[in-house]
């Protein structure tokens, strides 16, 4: 594609310029986010303030102070940073913070008002984005050593979370279970539209926008409406700059399993002329070859993407504004050995220890492929008053076109799809209505437009209307806070398809309209210990993907059938949480969950593979349960020595059917992980110095649906039939990696260097996560080197 030529020219330009110093300002060395901002709040009297709020704008980062009006916020990395105190009734005070090596200590003191509210501009406050909800974020140095790999295999980091693949190349993000319609994504604070129906369709988001991600695990429907039933994650940008200074940055990675590269570039400043305007540009290229497993080469796994992104925006006191738009490309290979010609090859392969066939390395793309872009417009504006409180429009319009290619001997598109999307968004954060309360209500709307081609089918065309409204409202007092929320959503879905046996065009509408709620507390009796508890309810109506598949879906390999008499789909979340740091040196953070859903959809695997004109594909059957998911995420952590300390991970995922009184398919099996960590701030001439040593350990999914073949014979011929599964559960597997980096000074400037190493040991092994599992290996040993310069 001309794209990626162009972009391949923008950042070898870039790099050129950056190298040969034309940029010629000095690199600030950067730290690891484990420092940390505390002090204490007091009122007019000088007695300590109980309560109060102190947040940190530019992390979205926050917290309540103690019964002795102390406060504590961990996880900051170095910066320049604006700091925030409120309470109902008083005066918020605002300052601003440099945090370098060492910890910084800030002070407040709030003075009660008579009538009129202070006008801070926060830019993501925590009023609009803070929850009771477990959440947990990756940025600083930890978001930068994941950000060259898929969104999906980057929340893997985390406890709760997993991916589910499709190959070596698509992996979407899994929370608690849960995934596509059931998972909402923020692109920028826009609700990321694609077709997420599919579990190999993965989300449109280049990850070097993001400075921050955000994970909201469970149900939260009230804030962002129908289908967040699993969860939410924020892909957040850093506001953008108030100063007139050019700045930027640039990622060169490389991986070896692949020969995967990436170039990645950032520039971004303000306008001397023009106080509060800030611009930023932004762009990455990546391109990658063959995937190897341990034995063999998976042929066809070739991708190539190429994202840009531009924002600018003007902020004062009472109001601003703020533009962004990005555009998104890529060109995914379908792993070849998944397309099976007849039901006995298909057999053959599901049996085989390798793939039926097999390649060398290559850069070329071939068939079958998908090829993906996505546009986004985003436009956000806001006005303070001082008697109402502050108010809030966003406008979003999104544009995918997706198309899916079949085998070589087919020339033409086999389908593509067209989704326009356009959504919009009032908020208003109100003065306090009650003592000690805070507040947000809000109004948002969504229509799209789904338009299907080319010469198979598999959903219909469809157009999908909502309007939504929700009230939230936040209490707290001296060691307590709660949260209450209520939304009701309407829903209505027009599908459009072509009668059987006939040209003609019926077209049924459904209407589909529920409340959502939210009741949460938090009590914290000093700043070392918090106790949360939880529960939400939440509903989503089935896609037209989930009433009217009909059809193979190539980028699955797989045959899919809906059922155009689904219901939604509900939840019921209750979430415990705990916080605990019973010393300087051993941290500890559990949480356990369990979700009833009443109408759960899933695909249930059919008994016997459909044979069409383009080959044998395991056929899937879209159908509706009760189920019950339960489950548990643990860290704890360690500190050993300053330098040294140990982290260690577990996740448990329990999922029944209980109308069947069995365990759902495709649920994450239980995962720990454990790793030990160096690090040093200075060693000779370095700086932020670190090696870590990871081993994780994945069990075998045991809890399945009764899986096993049969044989019948019809008209002479015998088959075979499959129950529960085309394929037991793979055994489990364990794994080694490394991860070592540091800031090395270059001139005038310090570069960010990183080495990973996965699976180093070259572990052959299957996931049961991913949807290719039936016919490959997951990859081998990969070796990523990661360059960052600042200027």
């Amino acid at each position: 594609m001309n794209t990626y030529k162009i972009l391949q020219r923008i950042a070898l330009y870039s790099l050129l310029l950056f190298i040969g110093g034309i940029f010629g300002n000095s690199l600030q060395a950067q730290e690891n986010c484990q420092l940390s901002v505390s002090g204490t709040v007091v009122h007019s009297q000088q007695q300590p303030f109980p309560g109060a709020v102190v947040f940190i704008v530019e992390l979205k980062q926050g917290t309540t102070t103690d019964e002795k009006g102390r406060y504590h916020i961990d996880h900051v990395c170095p910066g320049t940073y604006t700091v925030i105190c409120q309470y109902v009734g008083h005066h918020t005070d605002s300052t601003y913070i440099q945090i370098t090596k060492s910890q910084g200590n800030l002070n407040f003191h709030l003075d009660e008002m008579e009538e009129t509210l202070e006008t801070v501009v926060v830019q993501g406050t925590h009023q609009e984005n803070a929850t009771l909800l477990p959440q947990q974020s990756l940025q600083g140095k930890d978001l930068e050593r994941i950000q060259g790999i898929a969104l999906g295999e980057m929340v893997k980091t985390l406890p709760g979370l997993n991916s589910i693949q499709t190959g070596p190349s698509i992996s979407k993000p899994v929370i608690h279970g849960l995934h596509s319609n059931r998972v909402l994504i923020l692109n920028n604070g826009i609700r990321q539209e694609g077709q997420q129906w599919g579990s190999e369709h993965a989300p449109e988001i280049d990850p070097f926008v993001a400075k921050r991600i955000t994970i909201i695990k469970g149900a939260s429907s009230v804030r962002y409406g129908a289908d967040a039933i699993g969860g939410v994650i924020m892909v957040e940008p850093d506001p953008l700059p108030q100063t007139n200074k050019i700045s930027g940055e640039i990622n060169l990675h490389a991986f070896s399993n692949n020969r995967q590269g990436t170039v990645s570039g950032l520039m971004e400043g303000g306008l001397k002329k023009i106080n509060g305007l800030g611009w930023r540009v932004q762009g990455t290229y990546k391109k990658a070859g063959t995937s190897r497993t341990p034995d063999y080469y998976l042929t066809n796994s070739q991708f190539e993407e190429a994202n840009v992104s531009a924002a600018t925006g003007y902020k004062t006191a009472k109001y601003g504004f703020d533009v962004f738009f990005s555009h998104f490309s890529t060109k995914i290979g379908i792993f070849t050995g998944s397309h099976i010609g007849n039901q006995t090859d298909l057999e053959n392969a599901i049996n085989a220890d390798r793939p039926l066939v097999s390649s060398k390395f290559s850069y070329s793309i071939g068939r079958p492929y998908q090829d993906i872009s996505h546009n986004l417009a985003k436009a956000n504006a806001f006005y303070i008053s001082p008697a109402l409180g502050k108010f809030s429009l966003l406008f979003g319009y999104q544009y995918n076109f997706r198309q899916e290619y079949d085998a070589p001997s087919v020339r033409s598109t086999n389908i593509r799809f067209r989704l326009y999307t356009y959504t919009y968004e009032l908020l208003w954060e109100h003065k306090s209505l009650l003592p000690n309360t805070t507040g947000t209500i809000g109004v948002s709307t969504v229509y799209q437009g789904n338009n299907v081609g080319g010469n198979v089918y598999l959903i219909p065309n469809f157009n999908n209307q909502g309007i939504g409204g929700f009230i939230i409202e936040k209490w707290a007092k001296n060691q307590w806070q709660a949260e209450a929320g209520l939304r009701y959503d309407y829903r209505h879905l027009d599908v459009y398809r072509r009668k059987q046996g006939s040209q003609s065009v019926i077209s049924p509408g459904y209407t589909y309209t529920s409340f959502s709620g939210t009741l949460g507390t938090t009590y914290q009796p000093h700043q070392n210990l918090s106790i949360n508890l939880n529960f939400s309810s939440a509903w989503r109506p089935p896609t037209a993907a989930e009433l009217y598949s009909a059809g193979v879906h190539h980028g699955a390999a797989a045959y899919e059938k809906g059922d155009s008499a689904l219901s939604i789909e509900q939840s019921y979340h209750t979430t415990v949480s705990l916080n605990w740091k019973p010393t300087d040196k051993l941290s500890v953070d559990i949480g356990v969950y369990s979700n009833y859903m009443p109408g759960y959809i899933y695909l249930k695997p059919d008994s016997v593979p459909i044979v069409t004109i383009r080959g044998a594909f395991p056929a899937y059957t879209y159908t509706q349960t009760n189920a019950l998911f339960k489950g548990l995420d643990a860290t704890l952590k360690y500190q050993f020595l300053p330098y040294l300390s140990w982290q260690g991970k577990l996740a448990m995922v329990r999922a029944l059917n209980r109308t069947t009184d069995e365990y759902l398919p495709w649920i994450p099996t239980d995962r720990i992980e454990n790793t030990l960590r160096f690090e040093k701030k200075k060693w000779k001439k370095l700086t932020n110095v670190y090696v870590a040593i990871s081993v994780l350990n994945v069990s075998k999914q045991r809890r399945i649906p009764p899986t096993y073949t049969t044989t019948t014979t019809e008209g002479g011929a015998t088959r075979t039939i499959y129950v529960g599964d085309f394929a037991p559960p793979p055994v489990g597997y364990m794994l080694l990696s490394t991860d070592m980096g540091f800031a090395w000074p270059i001139g005038k400037y310090i570069a960010d260097i990183g080495v990973s190493g996965q699976n180093l040991a070259n572990v052959r092994y299957r996931d049961y996560l991913n949807r290719f599992r039936y016919f490959s290996d997951e990859i081998g040993r990969n070796i990523i080197i990661r360059l960052k310069f600042s200027f």
